[in-house]
């Protein structure tokens, strides 16, 4: 019986390589598959970036007089707690939130366009520690819903290079 040579160690190590990168794809392409498919079924996905959030948030617009006090018991006022526009990584200023709040992003990493995007990161310090929002994309915005107030600061961790990030209550 015939018995092949054992391939070099380069090529058997090669393999294992190809192997693991193929992995990871996967494992890359069904996480971006589930994100978008969330945000897709998610109500309180943000259409749009930085221009929608000012456009989301507006409630100084009273289309009449006789509708005014109808629209100010319905709707409550929306108060914006801190914002930062910027790129990179940023540590907020402390502030105050009530029991229950809203952060609001967008960002913009078109520069890893070819790398299919970068990581998008939001945490909190203090009382604000429970607080985390991640997205691996090229772009893209949301809402996170938060319950449990005090003071505390937001943390965005990225290499983007532009985002939008606002606390505002209710």
């Amino acid at each position: 019986m015939l018995e092949l040579p054992k391939p070099p160690r380069y090529r058997r190590v090669w393999v294992l390589d190809l192997a693991t990168v193929v992995a990871v794809l996967v494992v890359t392409a069904a996480a971006v598959l589930w994100w978008r498919g969330e945000r897709a079924a998610s109500p309180t996905t943000v259409t749009g970036v930085a221009a929608d959030l000012a456009e989301r948030d507006r409630t100084d617009v009273i289309p009449s007089k006789t509708t005014a006090a109808a629209l100010v018991s319905a709707q409550p006022q929306v108060r914006v707690l801190w914002q930062k526009t910027g790129s990179g990584v940023h540590y907020g200023q402390p502030f105050q939130a009530p029991a229950r709040w809203r952060i609001v992003w967008s960002f913009s990493c078109q520069s890893f366009a070819n790398y299919g995007g970068a990581s998008f990161t939001i945490s909190g310090e203090g009382d604000f520690g429970r607080v985390l929002v991640q997205q691996v994309a090229v772009s893209g915005d949301g809402t996170k819903r938060v319950t449990g107030g005090g003071q505390g600061r937001l943390v965005i961790e990225t290499v983007c290079d532009r985002w939008v990030v606002k606390a505002v209550a209710p």
